[in-house]
């Protein structure tokens, strides 16, 4: 609830407007008068392009600018030609352009002609509207513009209704605004007894009653009261009783009404916004009213009822305003006209529907890349030197090709230190047989083994010396071809082979998924490189260690492969999709949000 101290912002608004207006009245010169006047109206048109205010004598004319905008400027010919058109027809015209809107409207009174209002603007909305319409009542106040004999009576109602307007949005709620009205009006229009209902349910009941706060529901004649209201809403019209001519009108429950409480008059003047937003106001008079009485009552009073039905509205509470939208819709949906909102329900349900009964596979998605089923390292078998390199990474290679070579001259040298030796102790060994000497031949033999065992390691050596392929590969490591001439130490990496025709496929899985991932489970892999191109594959291992990258944890996951392409190599990555099972579409397409819901209500709130 607002502060009583407190006025909403629209309130504000309408009263500062309304007193511009009050000032406007009372403006001695007609030019400053209309400057102002026009000055007013452009504060809620901000896409307004150009207006011109046409008047003259009542129906004889000449009528001529008395005001333009922009000022002293001609308007345009085709505002001009609309202006010329209502003239003749004397009804409003709305006409739209590419780019702009033409609102057109005469100025009449008692069925006399005094002019022709005209705007063009980017936009013009009904509110906008409304708002022209009253700006132009105040240009019937100017006793220059026309000679009439309403003048007083029009210059009364404005007055009277300005004055119950400001009351109207005085009241801090609405209870307060529709007292001070309905008081304010019985005093002026010289009224036993006003009455204001609002719509509820199906029919119209008492909200206010001049001059009581409080009033019992029960009593005859709150009852009577709404009975004559919903007569008057019933028959789309005000029904004054004593009638003149009664026609096809029904007046049983205004009679009873007079009957009951002695009252001479009943007027009531229903007003509506729309088929959930209506109401009635009703004047009582005791003795005769003059015969301006009741007209006037009835001039102000679907205005005033609008203005606090549209206030009633502003103040609803939350669960009433929901009612109220929930109702609007149903009648929309469940009433007549309305075919689009209800072809939207149609397709919503049908798209419903199909989400909920409609089933496809659910497939984890995940990067993939390709390895080789095996990584061959190829290391150095000695401290030496590069003395050529033949392939280097990337490059294919067949079974006992040579990658690279080793320098192999101290290798050589050695070879051939111990074929001298290798002589040289046979030499001794035969000698020492021929002299019969036992122990030294034993001795020179011992050393010829010696030699011999040395020859056969310096000639392994010396094979090692060339790198060769095991088996027909690709080079998925090492390039040593700008490291000739430099050393490597024994058991140094020189390269790393992958086979050609074996490979593994790699997932880097979510952790969001690991509940759905199982061993033996199939899917489909496209690589980057073959895009138009499915390759079937099967699961055969889900690892427990979890790798963080990019901010989230991944899990490998290794996967055999059942189609290979010639094109095939190590380190190519593609999206691979694993099918899980058969699943509701809305479930497949939802389920990221719904566990990330779940996550966050257990995180922030502990269930």
């Amino acid at each position: 609830m607002k502060p009583d101290s407190v006025k909403s912002n629209s309130d504000i608004t309408v009263a500062e407007s309304a007193n511009d207006w009050l000032r406007q009245l009372q403006q001695a010169s007609e030019p400053d008068f209309f400057i102002r006047w026009l000055a007013l109206l452009r504060q809620e048109l901000s896409s307004l392009e150009e207006a011109v205010l046409v008047l003259g004598p009542a129906d004889q004319g000449p009528f001529r600018p008395v005001i333009t905008h922009p000022e002293d400027t001609p308007c345009s010919a085709v505002l001009m030609r609309l202006c010329e058109q209502v003239m003749q027809m004397r009804r409003p015209l709305s006409q739209r352009s590419d780019t702009l809107t033409y609102w057109v409207v005469p100025i009449q009174q008692g069925g006399a002609l005094l002019g022709v209002f005209g705007v063009s603007a980017k936009s013009l909305s009904a509110a906008q509207r409304q708002w022209l319409q009253w700006g132009l009542g105040w240009i019937l106040t100017r006793t220059e513009t026309y000679q009439h004999a309403g003048d007083s009576e029009l210059s009364e109602r404005l007055m009277l209704l300005l004055d119950l307007l400001m009351s109207s949005i005085g009241g801090h709620s609405l209870q307060d605004a529709c007292q001070a009205v309905l008081s304010q009006a019985a005093v002026n229009l010289n009224c036993d007894r006003i009455s204001l209902g609002f719509a509820a349910g199906q029919s119209v009941r008492m909200h206010t009653l001049s001059n009581s706060a409080e009033f019992t529901r029960r009593i005859d004649l709150v009852q009577a009261i709404e009975s004559a209201m919903n007569e008057a809403v019933d028959q789309g019209q005000s029904l004054l009783w004593p009638a003149q001519q009664t026609g096809l009108d029904t007046f049983q429950a205004h009679q009873a009404l007079i009957r009951e409480q002695g009252n001479h008059t009943v007027l009531t003047v229903p007003f509506i916004t729309d088929a959930d937003n209506y109401g009635a106001i009703c004047f009582e008079w005791s003795s005769p009213p003059d015969d301006r009485q009741p007209e006037l009552a009835e001039s102000i009073a679907s205005v005033l009822g609008r203005i606090l039905l549209e206030k009633r509205q502003s103040e609803l509470s939350l669960p009433s305003y929901l009612g109220r939208l929930t109702k609007q819709l149903g009648k929309r949906l469940f009433g007549p006209r309305y075919l689009g909102t209800k072809l939207l329900l149609l397709l919503c349900i049908s798209v419903s529907a199909f989400f909920y009964i409609a089933e496809g596979t659910f497939r984890l998605s995940a990067d993939a890349r390709l390895e080789g089923a095996m990584n061959r390292s190829l290391s150095a078998p000695f401290d030496g030197y590069v003395m050529t390199a033949y392939y280097r990474a990337g490059q294919t290679v067949t079974e006992g090709e040579i990658l690279a070579e080793l320098d192999d001259r101290d290798l050589r040298l050695e070879q051939l230190r111990w074929q001298s030796q290798l002589t040289q102790y046979e030499r001794q060994m035969r000698l020492s047989q021929a002299q019969r000497d036992t122990a030294q031949a034993r001795v020179a033999a011992a050393q010829v083994e010696q030699a011999e065992a040395q020859l056969a390691l310096t000639n392994t050596l010396l094979s090692r010396t060339q790198i060769r392929a095991p088996f027909t590969a690709l080079i998925t490591q090492g390039d040593l071809s700008q490291d000739l001439g430099l050393p490597v130490t024994k058991g140094q990496v020189l390269f790393e082979l992958a086979p050609l025709d074996e490979y593994r496929l790699v997932l880097d899985l979510s952790e969001t998924d690991m509940a759905h991932i199982r061993e033996g489970q199939q899917g489909q892999l496209v690589l980057k490189a073959f895009p138009e191109t499915r390759i079937d594959f099967e699961v055969i291992r889900v690892t427990p260690v979890a790798e963080a990258r990019d901010g989230k944890n991944l899990f490998r996951v290794e996967a055999e492969i059942f189609q290979l392409l010639p094109a095939m190599r190590p380190g190519m990555e593609g999206v691979a999709k694993v099918e899980v099972s058969e699943r509701r579409l809305i479930w497949i397409w939802t389920r990221t949000l719904v566990d990330w819901t779940r996550l966050q209500w257990w995180r922030w709130l502990g269930r």
